[in-house]
């Protein structure tokens, strides 16, 4: 029985393991106005929430076209919600949000506001102007037919759009990344200069299917093609500058600034942005990506970037993509910080029962400058050049800070003692009988990386049959680090005491360089066919020189000097490998796109390793593949549907497959698995989407299944005796996944008073 329920719980621990993903609560409502029961799109839904004393953590939302809104928190806490929008006097709820270990929706019902008395006025409604038509297979959106504050934006007008959805910073169109264009070309600044413009600049939004580049050249579609969203610029506003300056005092400890200007041109547009800030935010803008992130738990940045492009065309190119030459150099400073506790209670069959608090304090200074530049362009009607080249640096300083205990318990006789409690713990109190282990620890990085990242493709175009493509990318990156350690453990129950002074100088150098061809052929009009391979070869050296002391004179200005040869590595690697390609595209019937694929990879790993008493030559050969089939419907201009079906394996890295043992930290030791198998998995999704012109509305439906095989998981153990946790990777039983939802948007009415 006991070998059972030993079984049980290993699976239950594996089980949690391979499951664990980042959750949040989220909360869903409905906004209306109070009077008249609309729908209010556009609605602000803010929350706060202070998982501790003197942390305010907010987010923030709008409804949607429906008037429905959706709301995550990732911290545990008491959140107050306020709802508010012009024109309407706000509304509170206050709620309890789980944290990232509860993944539960909470639903806030219909939120009534109630309008003031400027919006009780009677107003008169004009005229209607519609708001969807089509034309052919473009849906073509009349700015004017959407109702917006004054002054408004260019990303809230987006926002309106039935069928376009803002998920993690990106536009996506019944649920498929958009492609931002300007009058017919790639806008420059992305999304992120939305915010930037008014929302007059757009005449017409124009939303549609762009086919491939060799589709253009060949009049057949391949089925590759891009969902773009086509902003119709009106005459007077293009060569012109916009910016925007925000600035935020909050406190005497709290500020916030940021500049951006931006010039709106089709030839040659620019973009400038700065920001400075000690709320913890650390945001990057460039021409073609954005980010705004926490820094830590606290923190400050300072940032800044320029961007340029210059845009033209080739002679007797005029129906394919422009030609570009961008610019981008920046910067960004950043200081970051971070407190914690925690406890731990570990009860592990036929073990004792074990709780450990320990507090931890993190701090890191980051220093990174950037420099990048694309080209892309016709040489002539028939032949493209498409170069990119980036350098990088980065240099931090970092320290970790950590204090921490563990003791035993009996399971019926539980008692909860703080961090310093056990700390001040003396011969004679009854926690120190106890008590496992006390640990102090201080850690000190300097570390600097340098990358540099080359890539170069020359396509050319056969007439209208296809094209035969040349390319490759050359990357050189190098990373040193020095880290000095110090460790205090106390072993209570062996009655021992060991004070630990720790340094490694470690440094990494890796080449990766690979070339490939690719060769794309029509078969008369309904038979696409393509074959690439590439290959790819890389090289990387690790090395890291290891000196461990127990003994203070053998420390010679804070630095152990006695070599310790069980965590010294060495490690060099050569991987080749090639990817050859077969995919199709078959149309049947003009409406119908069934795409099969068919991938072969093969690889030969050699590496060198050394670590510690593992002194081994390891060489691997594998063989993977890789079929998918993807089947594309437009039953007609406002209907269509999909069905895609693939296959993929994951092999371990070769590192992870040896037996080695790193004992950097006495309390949490790492090991290799030379059991460790391919993982699997397949994945078949279904999407439908339907569109009433007449009634203004977009509805979506998608559904998933998803099998996960021989995934890969990591497994713990605990030794209760001397406080060591012990992990190592290992394959688990896999897992089966469904998941269905459904969307409906509605564009907005539109009055005038």
């Amino acid at each position: 029985m006991k070998d059972v329920l030993k079984k049980m719980f290993v699976a239950m621990l594996l089980c949690l393991v391979q499951t664990a993903v980042c959750t949040a609560d989220t909360f869903k409502g409905k906004i209306v106005n109070a009077e008249t029961g609309e729908i209010l799109i556009g609605a602000t839904v803010r929350s706060e929430i202070n998982p501790q004393p003197g942390w305010s953590m907010q987010n923030s939302a709008e409804t949607d076209s429906t008037g429905c809104f959706t709301l995550d928190s990732g911290w545990e806490g008491r959140i107050m919600i306020t709802f508010s929008m012009i024109g309407y006097k706000n509304s509170r709820k206050v709620d309890y949000a789980y944290g990232p270990e509860v993944k539960d929706t909470t639903d806030l019902g219909t939120i009534r506001l109630q309008p003031t008395a400027l919006m009780l006025q009677e107003v008169e409604v004009k005229a209607k102007v519609p708001r969807i038509t089509m034309r052919g297979d473009t849906i073509v959106f009349n700015p004017e037919a959407f109702k917006l504050k004054e002054g408004a934006r260019l990303d809230e007008l987006i926002k309106k759009l039935p069928g376009v959805q803002r998920r993690d910073g990106k536009l996506f169109w019944n649920d498929k990344p958009i492609r931002l264009m300007m009058n017919g070309k790639d806008m420059f600044g992305g999304d992120q200069i939305l915010e930037q413009l008014p929302a007059d600049v757009a005449d017409k939004l124009k939303v549609y299917d762009r086919k491939s580049e060799l589709a253009r050249h060949t009049g057949n579609d391949d089925g590759d093609e891009d969902h773009v969203l086509d902003i119709q610029v009106k005459p007077g506003f293009l060569d012109k500058w916009y910016s925007d300056i925000e600035a935020q005092y909050q406190t005497k400890k709290r500020y916030s600034g940021a500049i951006t200007a931006s010039r709106l041109s089709d030839q040659d547009p620019h973009m400038i942005y700065a920001q400075a800030n000690n709320a913890n935010r650390y945001v990057d803008k460039t021409i073609g990506s954005t980010s705004n992130r926490n820094i830590d738990g606290d923190g400050k940045s300072q940032y800044g970037s320029y961007n340029y492009q210059h845009n033209w065309q080739t002679k007797g190119t005029q129906q394919y993509t422009s030609n570009r030459f961008n610019i981008s150099a920046n910067m960004g400073h950043s200081d970051g910080w971070n407190s914690g506790k925690a406890s731990t209670e570990t009860f592990f069959p036929n073990q004792e029962h074990t709780f450990g608090v320990k507090d931890t304090y993190r701090y890191k200074h980051n220093l990174k400058p950037q420099l990048e530049a694309k080209l892309f362009a016709y040489t002539d009607s028939a032949n493209t050049i498409d170069v990119k080249v980036k350098a990088s640096y980065e240099k931090a300083r970092k320290s970790y800070e950590e204090k921490s205990a563990s003791y035993g318990y009996q399971p019926d006789q539980f008692a909860y003692h703080s961090l310093k409690e056990a700390l001040d713990a003396k011969p004679g109190d009854a926690l120190y009988d106890r008590l496992i282990t006390r640990d102090s620890e201080y850690e000190s990085t300097e570390q600097q990386q340098r990358g540099l990242n080359i890539s170069y493709i020359w396509k050319h175009f056969i007439g209208k049959k296809g094209s035969f493509t040349l390319g490759g990318y050359t990357n050189l990156s190098g990373t040193n680090e020095d880290t000095h350690t110090n460790h205090d453990v106390e072993y209570l129950r062996e009655q021992r005491n060991e004070k630990l002074w720790q340094f490694y100088d470690r440094s990494e150098h890796e080449l990766v360089t690979q070339f490939g061809a690719s060769f794309e052929y029509w078969l008369g009009k309904k038979v696409y066919f393509n074959v690439f391979d590439n290959v790819r070869l890389s090289r990387t050296r690790i090395a890291r020189n290891f000196f461990s002391d127990t003994d203070e004179q053998n420390v010679v200005g804070g630095t152990p000097t006695t070599a310790d040869p069980a965590n010294t590595t060495r490690r060099l690697t050569h991987k080749w490998t090639n990817e050859l390609t077969v995919k199709s595209t078959i149309t049947p019937v003009k409406a119908l796109m069934i795409m099969p694929k068919f991938s072969w990879n093969y690889s030969r790993e050699k590496a060198d390793y050394h670590y510690g008493p593992l002194d081994t030559t390891a060489v691997r050969t594998s063989n993977t593949y890789e079929p998918s089939i993807f089947l594309k419907w437009k039953m007609s201009r406002v209907r269509n549907m999909d069905i895609a079906f693939a296959y993929n394996t994951t092999v371990p890295d070769l590192v992870s497959t040896l037996g080695y043992r790193n004992t950097i930290d006495p309390l949490h030791i790492y090991m290799g698995n030379p059991l460790l198998r391919n993982s699997h998995s397949h994945t078949t999704t279904y999407n439908y989407h339907r569109m009433w012109l007449r009634k203004q509305i977009v509805l979506g439906l998608t559904a998933s299944y998803n099998k996960d095989i021989n995934p890969l998981a990591t497994l713990y153990s605990y030794n209760s005796a001397t406080g060591v946790y012990t992990s190592k990777p290992m394959n688990v039983k896999g897992a089966i996944c469904g998941s269905s939802h459904s969307t409906t948007t509605r564009a907005s009415a539109s009055t005038s008073d």
